[in-house]
């Protein structure tokens, strides 16, 4: 089964990301892997 983001965890993600949030404080805050996370810092 492939890991998929849905609409509302890929909003936060990219909320934190402007906020300054690294991809692993990200995913610490949203309880996901932070190689999960598509943006790069």
């Amino acid at each position: 089964m492939a890991n998929t983001l849905d609409p509302m965890n890929l909003k936060q993600i990219i909320t934190l990301h402007l906020d300054g949030y690294s991809n692993r404080k990200t995913g610490a805050s949203l309880s996901i892997s932070n190689t999960t996370i598509p943006l790069s810092t």
